[in-house]
């Protein structure tokens, strides 16, 4: 006879199945809140890194672009959201150009004081997060390649988002 906490985890996995949500691990920390905390390292990547803003590490689609894609994404999910803010996701971007695990999730309203959004929202804005693939590959003057730090944030309004930062 199986378990209680193994009833409840094949439960869950159905559950999961049937309504195709998309949950991050997630965790707080005292440094912050970070998703998907399943850390990585990719081996062919030197241990230094830079930051987007000195590799031209933004993402290559323009905001506009980004924002039409991330509103048809949530319209898709047909959920209806309540806050007003700030969501951003700081992460790293590999050598070769893909996005890494242990993403902080920096959340505030719109007086940039600390909140908490609709953990569907953050996992939703998260699941897009990943299906950006394009990250510039950030490489030294001698043509080494690294790793950088980049962040997307996005701005909502009433539960809808109405910008995409940087």
């Amino acid at each position: 006879m199986p378990n209680r906490l193994t009833v409840t985890l094949i439960i869950s996995g159905i559950f999961l199945l049937i309504t195709n949500q998309t949950f991050a691990q997630n965790f707080v920390l005292p440094d912050g809140e970070y998703m998907d905390t399943v850390s990585t390292q990719n081996e062919k990547c030197p241990k230094i890194y830079g930051y987007f803003y000195s590799v031209g590490g933004k993402y290559p689609e323009n905001s506009a672009s980004l924002l039409k894609k991330v509103q048809t994404f949530l319209q898709e999910k047909n959920e209806n959201y309540l806050n007003s803010g700030y969501i951003t996701f700081r992460f790293m971007v590999d050598c070769e150009g893909k996005l890494l695990r242990k993403i902080h999730v920096l959340q505030t309203d719109e007086k940039y004081s600390p909140c908490h959004f609709n953990k569907n929202l953050v996992n939703e804005l998260f699941t897009f997060l990943k299906t950006l693939n394009e990250w510039k590959i950030a490489k030294s003057k001698e043509g080494d390649t690294y790793s950088y730090k980049a962040f997307l944030t996005f701005k909502i309004k009433n539960g809808k988002v109405i910008n995409i930062i940087p």
